[in-house]
């Protein structure tokens, strides 16, 4: 393998449901960006989050922001798709389900999806977001995520790679949940965490033994110790 470059996913990955991130995935983070290999933050979260985070973990790549909707490297920040949609299918979930309709924090920085908590069954959100056909329902299982159809973080992984001059086949991937499929899919070499559901262990080409953090760690372990520059 000749690997440049490792995309990975943070909550659920990198992080654990309590959201810290363990000091030993940062010092993977640290060794692998030693070595010559750029980490990429791929996340759902927000633009500004993912810049100050990649910043303290002292990460080098670019950022693939709301799951792909928005990617940033050396302060070139591309947008993928609209937010407009999406603002269109809140009102009408407002309108139908009143209160339990719970907007988090961020939802006035996101540029091309907006979130909500996980207080409804998905298929009640599914059913809506039918009348509205340019945009998707993603749950990171954190939030639900309603996004423009045109984003994903596999485009978000093929315009980071763009912006950073490498070919896909040097970039690994690594994941835990649904919006992480096509990432890992766009990607040279694909890997999971531990704690991914078995569909997903099914199209990697590596599966940690550990979950989380701990997983995360063995891979980048992994990659150090396999790849050709």
């Amino acid at each position: 393998m000749a690997i440049r470059a490792v995309a990975t996913d943070v909550d659920g990955t990198l992080a654990p449901g309590d959201r810290n991130i363990p000091l030993e995935s940062i010092k993977a983070i640290r060794d692998l960006e030693a070595k010559g290999i750029a980490v990429i933050l791929a996340s759902g979260n927000i633009y500004p989050s993912l810049m100050g985070l990649r910043r303290y973990l002292g990460c080098s790549g670019a950022i693939i922001c709301e799951g792909g909707g928005a990617v940033e490297y050396r302060g070139e920040l591309r947008i993928i798709g609209s937010k407009d949609e999406a603002l269109r299918a809140l009102g009408r979930l407002k309108e139908l389900f009143g209160d339990k309709i719970i907007e988090p924090w961020s939802n006035p920085y996101r540029f091309t999806d907006v979130a909500i908590e996980r207080r409804i069954e998905r298929c009640f959100i599914e059913e809506v977001l039918a009348e509205f056909p340019k945009v998707r329902l993603l749950d990171t299982g954190f939030y639900y995520h309603i996004i423009d159809r045109r984003a994903n973080k596999g485009v978000g992984l093929r315009v980071a790679a763009e912006m950073m001059g490498l070919r896909l086949e040097e970039v690994a991937a690594i994941g835990d949940s649904e919006n992480d499929v096509d990432m890992l899919k766009e990607a040279g070499f694909a890997a999971v965490v531990a704690n991914a559901p078995p569909f997903m262990k099914e199209i990697a080409d590596y599966v940690a033994s550990l979950p989380n953090g701990q997983g995360f760690v063995e891979i980048a372990e992994f990659l150090m110790a396999s790849c050709v520059r």
